[in-house]
């Protein structure tokens, strides 16, 4: 093995030497099927939006392992010397196997691979792997789905499980911030914050709220550049800042591909591609009006939503004035952790989230700021009647910012809960 390259990986498993790592704040709890995993022999991938905590999680699984140190080699791609050897096709397994060689004594490896997708020929190389060396334990993790939508999904068929990483959910932000049993002013505080800054780990952890601006542009700089414009060689990067810049400034709002391209000039072919881009990425998340025919649901508008509330203040719009627009990304984020599959309801009136089980729908969901004003009260009722009497469901929640009463309606109950209830309420 080059010099160079033993070096970075030295630094890399400190293990190796009995030094001392960070493993961070615990939140395996909240993803109990990685411990799972990690004792099957199937390859595990980790995947989600960059900075959401996957490096961290790897530690922490690394820590409690009852195994020799030099059982356990931790390989991070974004390292600028690693990724220096993408294009080569015999780098990774070489690395791999010239390891395998050094500790001949051992007979078990755990072999983690931070960023997977930095590298050009990862499927082959870790399906080949896999399957001849039976001693090794392979946990992967990865920042765009594509990793499965393409090779991976054929290629390592049956070969592996997946956990996706989402930032912290309401419940860890309360453990991150020290707050383990908040008084319910101290939850109501927590929860705009949280509405404001989102869940990255790193940016609930830094105290500076300006840093925590600075850091969120930095993330969205990052999953631009490295997820969306770098992977897919776009040319035109202006196209897709503006067409990222305009959805995110309209979270929650209905769209279709044509009307976005007539908006920004360019073709309804291209807002498509540079969205799915950003889907794949993790970045953004699309939710189709609900129809019992799937043909029709394609057709139907969609409306969109980004992984962290956060991120959209940090790069489109004033967080006062738009505290509805993010309140239902919030909820539709939680629901997203829970793996809950949502739609959206629209005939006569509109009802924000849908969530179906099966074949069935079983919840519906409003969220607006406040019932106080009759007007918005009325419309939210009637959109969430309209939902509750078409999927012939006999309650319904409406989530406010602080608001709490339990409505009975046309024979329907309707629950009003403020959003830092409900957000505790889904954090598991």
């Amino acid at each position: 093995m080059e010099p160079q390259l033993q070096i970075a990986l030295e630094k890399q498993n400190p293990w190796w030497f009995n030094k001392a790592y960070e493993t961070g704040i615990p939140r395996l709890r909240y993803y109990p099927q990685i411990q799972k995993y990690l004792n099957t022999p199937e390859i595990l991938l980790i995947l989600g939006a960059r900075r959401t905590g996957k490096s961290t999680l790897l530690y922490q699984l690394i820590a409690p392992l009852k195994v020799s140190p030099e059982a356990v080699l931790f390989v991070n791609l974004d390292e600028p010397l690693l990724q220096s050897k993408a294009e080569d096709p015999a780098f990774l397994s070489t690395l791999i196997e010239e390891y395998l060689v050094q500790h001949k004594d051992l007979s078990k490896f755990y072999v983690f691979i931070d960023e997977i997708q930095n590298y050009k020929y990862w499927v082959q190389t870790i399906k080949t792997l896999h399957d001849v060396n039976k001693q090794i334990k392979f946990i992967l993790t990865g920042s765009t789905s594509s990793l499965l939508k393409n090779a991976a999904s054929t290629r390592l068929s049956g070969r592996y499980f997946t956990t996706l990483i989402y930032p912290l959910t309401f419940q860890e932000y309360l453990e991150f911030s020290n707050m383990p049993q908040p008084a319910l002013l101290q939850k109501r505080q927590a929860a705009s914050y949280y509405l404001q800054f989102g869940g990255f780990p790193r940016v609930v952890l830094e105290k500076d709220e300006s840093l925590k601006q600075d850091l969120l542009k930095n993330y969205f700089q990052t999953i631009y550049l490295k997820d969306i414009i770098f992977p897919h060689k776009v040319r035109n990067n202006k196209d897709v800042f503006d067409l990222l810049y305009f959805v995110l400034s309209n979270v929650g709002t209905p769209f279709s591909y044509a009307n976005i391209a007539k908006t920004l000039n360019i073709s309804a072919d291209t807002v498509k591609e540079y969205l799915s881009y950003a889907e794949q990425s993790y970045l953004l998340y699309i939710v189709t009006k609900y129809d019992p025919s799937v043909r029709k649901q394609l057709a139907n508008a969609r409306k969109i939503y980004c992984v962290d509330t956060g991120l959209i203040n940090s790069i489109s719009f004033k967080f006062s004035e738009n505290r509805g627009r993010l309140m239902e990304n919030l909820v539709f984020m939680s629901l997203v952790k829970k793996q809950k599959e949502v739609f959206f309801h629209k005939e006569t009136s509109e009802c924000d989230f849908l969530v179906r089980e099966g074949r069935k729908i079983v919840q519906a969901i409003q969220v607006t700021t406040s019932l106080q004003d009759d007007t918005v009260k009325k419309r939210e009722l009637k959109g969430l009647l309209e939902a509750l009497d078409s999927y012939n469901l006999a309650a319904g929640f409406i989530v406010t910012e602080a608001e709490k009463e339990t409505i009975e309606l046309n024979g329907k109950k309707i629950v009003v809960v403020p959003l830092y209830e409900w957000l505790e309420q889904n954090s598991y």
